[in-house]
């Protein structure tokens, strides 16, 4: 025979285990981890950068223009797209482990803003600034696109390119630090 404490201990037990299991079908629910995508896009050594699926030449840009590029060939590129600009290689004030990510003056950074995520692509030529229009972020094209103005705290992720031998322009590697808001920077 049982005791009126012990059944209604018992009931308690069920009852809890049974909101513990309900529990785990929500976070279920939020489907895969995304593990080290939000730390990649998809360029890689020797994706040729592109417009419209057209390869760009690097004698197609002249001094001043911006161009929006993508890695040839990608399936999902909204993560991967990079503002391509030419400026004058003598102005540039890169760090020294990136200069040569810069041929003739052309650079590339992400065109995804390292504070919420907005589209930067307002150029301003006479002052080498990308400006994003969400929350008025600048960023200082000549010193590796670092934020002088808005909220945004971390300078745009640059694309380490070259010009191939058909002149072409064509990513090194991947961006070596991830694209987009800071919060996805941070470590668990």
């Amino acid at each position: 025979m049982l005791g009126r404490r012990t059944v209604l201990l018992r009931l308690f037990g069920v009852a809890g285990a049974a909101l513990g299991v309900a529990a785990l079908f929500p976070l279920r629910s939020l489907g895969p981890t995304p593990g080290n995508a939000l730390r990649r896009t998809a360029w890689r050594a020797g994706s040729r950068a592109t417009v419209d699926g057209r390869p760009v030449r690097a004698s197609e840009l002249q001094r001043g223009t911006v161009l929006t590029v993508f890695p040839e060939g990608a399936e999902r590129p909204e993560d991967s797209a990079t503002l391509l600009i030419r400026v004058d290689p003598d102005e540039l004030r890169l760090p020294p482990e990136r200069a040569e990510w810069a041929p003739e003056g052309l650079v590339a950074y992400s065109k995804i803003c390292t504070h919420v995520g907005c589209p930067v692509g307002l150029y301003r030529e006479t002052t080498h600034e990308l400006l994003c229009p969400c929350h008025q972020s600048t960023f200082d094209v000549l010193r590796g696109a670092r934020p002088v103005f808005g909220p945004a705290t971390r300078s745009l992720p640059q694309l380490p390119i070259t010009i191939d031998d058909e002149g072409y322009v064509v990513a090194i590697s991947d961006y070596t630090e991830p694209v987009g808001p800071s919060f996805w920077n941070r470590e668990r």
